[in-house]
């Protein structure tokens, strides 16, 4: 036979469910957006200029801030290589009056990751877990 809960008790009950599966959620959704930043990292490593090789070995990501239910992540380009990263993805005035071509790798592997990130997180929620 199932446990039975007095009344008085309905609040706590509730209350504790309710913060475990707050806490498995947390859980799984900071590791989503630890998984995620991976990805973010791999594919605009993967998609940059590969004139040099130099730009694309300084693009990275790290933890910048961390609750108790919250993770932010942070992608970046080192010094000195993230002077060029608006160069290339947006394109610039050469000396002769020109433009060059822009390379819009950043943006559009930030909008695969926003995506996935989303999907990933609904899916952790109705799944609950």
């Amino acid at each position: 036979m199932a446990n039975s809960i007095k009344i008085g008790d309905l609040e706590k009950v509730i209350d504790e469910e309710l913060t475990i599966y707050c806490d498995e959620i947390t859980k799984k959704v900071k590791q989503i957006s630890d998984d995620v930043m991976k990805d973010l990292v791999k594919n605009t490593k993967k998609d940059a200029n590969k004139r040099t090789g130099t730009y694309a070995k300084a693009i990275t990501s790290k933890r910048t801030k961390e609750t108790k239910r919250s993770r932010e992540n942070t992608w970046y380009v080192k010094d000195p290589e993230y002077r060029k990263s608006h160069l290339l993805e947006k394109g610039h005035a050469t000396r002769n009056g020109g433009r060059t071509r822009a390379f819009p790798f950043i943006s559009k592997n930030e909008q695969i990751a926003v995506k996935d990130y989303e999907n990933k997180v609904e899916e952790a929620i109705k799944n609950g877990s």
